[in-house]
């Protein structure tokens, strides 16, 4: 077991927010059976060694990922796996979420962030020196300008619901480089909601037909369900990269093809495979595999029946075998859950019973409902890895219950295009703190929220958690919130699902990125070279 990484890099002034729990990490073989069972924090491991060598500037590195026409390269409103890599490659934002565990953030663009009393403001002072591709400083006014472009009352962005505090009415230019935002509510967790590209920072004459951006790699072209192309920005303002010359991110529809390309040499990477392929990917390739509190849940929309009935609910999370979903679906490669997202979080409430398959009380649960015997369709797609395995053992599951699933299996492009209203689905999402999740998948009309869940006394306990920068008191009110999930959620959360990656041995700079599971090191490229 490897020492804790030492919190490091950036906190927040004053705020107390960074505490998360010392989070220990675990082997795995390289068949993807775990050391035994995993704790529920999360850990990451590479399942080969990387070729070793001093990174080299040079080549052109090509990533083949699924997407399909509606991929955008609009950070406000990405939502996909392959929108995400792009945005973490053109554009930065305030703060980084750190791939090491304890959970934490590490400087970005801000060079600070301080709360205000009450957690009612936040002043940011940003990092001097940054310039955008097109050769612009960035500014205060640039923040201002992202910030009131996602808060668009017309077309919200992505993190509308996640930046809701801030009130674009009252924002205060200190100077050149330093802005105050004012919260009509407090929020204690403004300095935590920077981590996903959705929050990248824009310049004041963004173009998204030709985007700008800090970050790592220029735009070059860009295709939507086909390719984009960005060149290395010789003027990036860390010092860790980028070493390639060119990127290529490279849609396909199903796992099979992209297997089959890299097997080819047309792609450099995979990102987030079906285990069950890693037997076709042989010698001169590696294997990352990510252990953390990554989740794919079947997931019921609590505003139709049967689903707004918590006893259908409690019926459908005591149908699924766990240990038998584990090795079905993921082939080992995946942890038993327990129906509670955020296993990292510091509040997680660790000592809940651990719930089992019973085939019995779920019988009874459905006949108290009145549904027993039910026929209902699961809408899923080949995407992240083991969502159509998932939703296929889930099925076989429900049998003994006497229920029927049927499995819609849409193309991606289908199936993102209305995430948000299919009846009963299983999507995929990042390990992470309820503090920071919750605004984006949980409120009522948020973005994210694919169950359309409203609870009046979560959103409480929530608005709670954002009126305090204790730390102690904040996790208390978390491990209350993430306890209401375990009593009448939305979600079935069966297990927690390493992200298995594969990539060419010429390459070096892929790291397990265990604080969200996201694939192939969080899709940070510009530490990636050929050796």
């Amino acid at each position: 077991m490897p020492t804790p990484i030492p919190r490091r890099g950036f906190l927040a002034a004053g705020a107390g927010l960074l505490g998360a729990a010392a989070l220990g990490a675990c082997g795995v073989s390289n068949d993807g059976a775990g050391s035994g069972a995993a704790d529920s924090a999360g850990t990451s491991v590479a399942g080969g060694t990387a070729a070793a060598g001093k990174p080299k500037k040079g080549g052109v590195l090509r990533i083949g990922s699924l997407g399909g026409d509606k991929d955008s390269i609009d950070p406000t409103y990405s939502s996909t796996d392959i929108d995400q890599q792009r945005g973490q490659n053109l554009y930065d934002s305030l703060t980084q979420l750190s791939g090491e565990l304890p959970y934490h953030f590490d400087e970005g663009l801000a060079e600070s962030i301080e709360l205000g009393a009450g957690a009612m403001s936040a002043t940011v002072r940003l990092r001097e020196g940054v310039e955008f591709h097109h050769g612009k400083t960035l500014a205060s006014d640039d923040l201002i300008f992202t910030i009131q472009r996602i808060l668009d009352p017309d077309r919200p962005g992505r993190a509308a619901k996640a930046l809701a505090a801030v009130d674009p009415a009252n924002i205060e230019t200190i100077d050149d480089r330093t802005v105050k935002f004012n919260f009509k509510t407090p929020d204690s967790m403004f300095p935590k909601r920077f981590g996903s590209a959705s929050a990248s920072i824009l310049p004041i004459d963004f173009d998204p037909e030709n985007p700008v951006g800090t970050g790592p790699f220029k735009y070059d072209s860009f295709t939507a369900g086909s390719r984009s192309v960005f060149k290395r920005y010789e003027n990036y303002w860390r010092d860790d990269g980028p070493y390639v010359d060119e990127l290529q991110i490279i849609s396909f529809s199903d796992d099979t093809s992209r297997t089959s390309a890299l097997l080819a040499g047309q792609v450099d990477a995979l990102d987030g495979i079906d285990p069950a392929l890693l037997n076709q990917i042989g010698d001169g390739f590696q294997q990352l595999i990510t252990k953390s509190g990554f989740y794919q849940p079947i997931t019921m929309r609590v505003d139709l029946p049967p689903f707004n009935d918590v006893r259908v609910r409690q019926a459908f999370r005591l149908m699924v075998d766990r240990p038998a979903m584990v090795e079905q679906a993921y082939s080992g490669f995946a942890e038993v859950a327990n129906d509670v997202p955020n296993p990292a979080d510091p509040g997680f409430p660790s000592d809940l019973p651990q719930r089992e398959q019973d085939i019995d009380q779920a019988k009874s649960l459905l006949k108290q409902a009145g549904v027993e015997g039910m026929t209902v369709t699961l809408t899923t797609a080949p995407e992240n890895g083991n969502l159509v395995n998932s939703a296929e053992v889930f099925a076989q599951h429900a049998k003994a219950a006497g229920v029927t699933i049927n499995i819609d299996n849409l193309t991606p492009s289908a199936y993102d295009a209305k995430f948000t209203e299919w009846p009963l689905t299983n999507g995929y999402w990042a390990a992470g703190i309820i503090g920071t999740t919750y605004a984006s998948r949980f409120i009522k009309g948020a973005g994210a929220n694919d169950s359309h869940w409203d609870d009046p006394e979560g959103l409480a306990l929530y608005n709670q958690m954002l009126g305090m920068t204790d730390q102690g008191k904040q996790d208390e009110l978390a491990n209350e919130l993430l306890t209401r999930f375990y009593d009448m959620g939305p979600d079935v959360v069966h297990t927690y699902k390493n992200n298995v990656d594969a990539y060419s041995s010429k390459l070096t700079g892929f790291e397990p990125f265990s604080s969200n599971g996201w694939s192939l090191g969080a899709w940070r490229y510009r530490l990636v070279s050929f050796v």
